[in-house]
């Protein structure tokens, strides 16, 4: 017996959908590839910081220049026999220092490289796309409000990273690098909080009243918290462009 066609008053159930909407493979390749790329550059950054890390270059500064004065004191007929002790003695006092000092600084390398970046991606998302459902909708989704943070974060590490290879690689006076390093810092997280007001308000088609009651304060803020790591950023390195002058 064949099956007896539907009722036309039977009601068909829609396709399950997930609490952040209906699951689309598609719709996540832009996603996925923006969170790649902030897990890149953070990757990228945690070894920018662990290979010029000044707390260590300045402990073999300091080793190196003890290692000097104690040799220039030994007489030459003593040198022979005398100078590979005095070596290893000023290494025995300095090694406990320096594991010490490398375990600390990669501590903050891994912090301001990688878990303040990884951090503040994800609670800028859902800060900005909490604030967005309780204040009149986000009609783009989720997965806009994500690409939109995590891809101009990603876009924005990669500037920083470039910059700070630049200040590096050119050389040049101490106060030409600090003083670029600073500029260009500060430029690249404007710019790139600029442009992510500018793309949510595209995405979610958001209202002029919105833009300047929410998105401007919440810009300023969130300048105001940029400052913050970026004076970080510039720390570590303007550290090493000092030691730069001692070698």
């Amino acid at each position: 017996m064949n099956p007896s066609p539907a009722s036309p008053n039977q009601s068909t159930l829609p396709p399950a959908v997930g609490l952040l909407g209906p699951t689309c493979p598609q719709a996540l390749w832009p996603l996925a590839a923006a969170v790649a790329a902030q897990a890149a550059a953070s990757f990228l950054q945690l070894r920018l910081f662990v290979t010029h890390d000044p707390l260590a270059r300045a402990i073999k500064l300091g080793a190196d220049f003890a290692k000097e004065q104690a040799l220039g004191v030994i007489p030459a007929d003593w040198m022979g026999w005398l100078a590979q002790p005095v070596i290893q003695l000023i290494n025995e006092h300095v090694t406990p220092y320096a594991i010490t000092g490398k375990a600390l600084m990669a501590s903050w390398a891994l912090l301001l490289g990688v878990i303040i970046p990884a951090s503040v991606a994800v609670l800028a998302f859902l800060v900005l796309h909490l604030g967005l459902r309780l204040t009149g909708g986000a009609p783009g989704g989720w997965r806009a409000t994500a690409r939109s943070v995590f891809g101009i974060f990603a876009v924005s590490d990669f500037a920083v990273l470039a910059w700070t290879w630049l200040m590096i690689a050119q050389g040049g006076d101490f106060l030409t690098r600090t003083l670029g390093l600073a500029g260009g810092l500060i430029a690249i997280r404007l710019i790139s909080l600029a442009w992510l007001l500018v793309d949510l308000t595209k995405r979610h088609q958001l209202g002029a009243l919105r833009v300047i009651l929410l998105g401007l304060p919440t810009l300023f803020l969130s300048l105001a918290v940029s400052a913050l790591f970026a004076f970080a950023h510039w720390l570590w390195f303007t550290a090493s462009f000092a030691l730069d002058i001692l070698i």
